[in-house]
């Protein structure tokens, strides 16, 4: 009679790890550092190769997510993080038996606006897709200030001429580590996907445009994913990249409002007082009636966004796209219904009308059409619907239309517009909003829904067997209708509708995008 193996162990690079086998044969090794601890003098520094082990190394549990300022438990987008450190650069691996080789490879990017949420949310366990035949892994990294900090005196030490995007180094460093040890799991190294959604969309894009990463990956899925928009040559945004030297002049405030004026100094501040620190013109932002902990939130984006450093990004994700400078594999993109779920919004007609004018200028009465409001009410819904597509749905859908027309493999778009029942302690219907929300495909693409104690029904299960299907056709093929599970053509075909029977949907309303590609400037690369 045999007996289960309870306590597996794989040699890596570093040394061997003894993770746990489920009862379904899926083997998983969790918290695995990649890099070596991003602490003291290795604060804003590229990460580090780990120190090599002797023995054998217990990865039976998650590493500590990076420091932040975690959401609500309440939220939807609490992954119920409560171990935080700065020694954070840990991922996990979901795999098969001892024995398989040659799996499909998809490594996922976790959603948090880069100032939260960790690899660690029980939404992203991997188990399902393993016991289905790939290998998932799941990264974290460096988040906010800690990850995305520019500053001159960063920059002069640097020896690439920039500073910032240690968040994005990470991540490459982790793929460089699935290159390496993959197939010790029985993955293949070279059929990895990449895949994310909100920030981790974002971290698609542009590791896309990174010259660093090329070659780390082979398919990409992106998710709700922003970012591929011009770069702001002023504070970061969610929807935009930083210059480095307006990033550079934010630190260089930061470090000011902190007392520090070199490196040294800065690496010496305890971390709960760096990110704490908010610079006065963070305030100057629209008038949100904002949730719980979003002050912090929108005050990091000054300090804590991906920056057009020259070395990890050359250039924003939208001039790499416009010259066909991103990679060029095979994509899967798409949005939720109700994007705008995770973002503030407006609280009166009053405010919302008077930030359109202040933030568009002279295209705020176009603005004021196509999101119309009346009331307060119907502010509070028009700022939402407005801040939904200028962050996430234009970014996504000029993706997915740029990589049609500058590139050469194919491209599918998809949105998301199953409604999830969401219970009434839920924070979205509190906010009075609920629906397909923003990352709502996410627990149906891990197989994931009793991640939730929400009443899911029997449709809402039979839609995240199909979409693990859909999504493990395109890691292992490239084509997301391998096995059948739905009919969804490329870009040129149509749109795919995600509910309880996939099928052809509209894609993202045509004027509301014709304003967003005339306001960006890229009309007529997209007639």
């Amino acid at each position: 009679m045999s007996t289960e193996q309870t306590t597996p162990v794989v040699a890596v690079d570093s040394g061997e790890l003894a993770g746990l086998t489920r009862a379904d044969g899926v083997r998983a090794f969790l918290g695995v550092p990649y890099a070596a601890p991003p602490v003291g003098d290795l604060r804003w520094r590229p990460p580090q190769p780990v120190v090599p082990w002797t023995g054998t190394r217990t990865a039976q549990e998650h590493g500590p997510a990076a420091p932040q300022f975690a959401p609500p438990a309440n939220s939807l987008y609490s992954g119920g993080e409560q171990r935080f450190s700065e020694d954070c650069l840990h991922l996990n691996v979901w795999t098969g038996t001892e024995g398989d080789s040659g799996r499909p490879v998809m490594v996922w990017l976790h959603f948090g606006a880069y100032q939260f949420g960790s690899a660690g949310n029980p939404m992203y366990d991997g188990g399902a897709l393993a016991a289905s035949g790939v290998t998932v892994v799941s990264v974290n990294h460096r988040l906010g200030r800690l990850g995305f900090l520019a500053h001159p005196g960063l920059t002069a030490e640097s020896g690439y001429g920039g500073s910032g995007n240690y968040g994005l180094m990470d991540q490459i460093a982790a793929l460089e580590w699935v290159r390496r040890n993959i197939s010790a799991f029985g993955g293949d190294p070279g059929n990895v996907t990449l895949f994310g959604v909100s920030a981790g969309g974002n971290s698609v894009h542009n590791l896309r445009s990174s010259p660093l990463a090329a070659g780390l990956f082979h398919k990409v899925i992106a998710e709700s994913a922003p970012g591929v928009a011009p770069a702001l040559d002023g504070p970061g945004h969610p929807a935009n990249p930083s210059t480095l030297s307006a990033a550079e002049q934010a630190g260089t405030e930061l470090a000011a409002l902190l007392g520090a004026s070199t490196p040294a100094e800065l690496r010496a501040l305890p971390v709960e007082q760096l990110m704490a620190a908010q610079l006065p013109r963070a305030a100057g932002r629209w008038s949100f009636d904002l949730v719980p902990g979003a002050e912090i939130g929108l005050a990091l984006f000054d300090t804590g966004y991906p920056v057009i450093d020259g070395h990890v990004l050359p250039k924003d994700p939208l001039a790499a796209f416009l010259a066909g400078e991103v990679a060029d594999v095979p994509m899967l993109a798409g949005n939720a219904e109700n994007e705008a779920s995770g973002l503030p919004y407006v609280g009166s007609l009053a405010a919302y009308r008077a930030a359109v004018e202040e933030g568009f200028g002279e295209y705020a009465a176009e603005v004021l059409e196509l999101y119309p409001a009346g009331t307060d009410a119907e502010a509070r819904t028009a700022s939402w619907a407005l801040l939904g597509d200028q962050v996430f749905v234009w970014s996504t859908w000029t993706a997915a239309r740029l990589h049609e027309r500058r590139l050469t493999t194919p491209v599918h778009y998809f949105r998301f517009l199953r409604r999830p029942p969401i219970p009434a302690t839920s924070d979205l219907i509190e906010r009075d909003y609920a629906g397909a929300f923003h990352g709502g495909e996410v627990p149906y693409v891990f197989g994931t829904l009793d991640a939730w104690d929400w009443d899911w029904t029997d449709a809402d299960r039979a839609l995240s067997r199909r979409l693990q299907q859909v999504w493990i056709d395109f890691a292992r093929t490239g084509d997301p209708t391998a096995s059948g599970a739905v009919d969804w053509p490329a870009l040129a075909g149509g749109v795919l509708g995600i509910d309880s029977e996939p099928g052809p949907a509209d894609p993202p309303d045509p004027a509301r995008m014709a304003f967003w590609d005339r306001y960006h400037g890229v009309a007529g690369e997209l007639a």
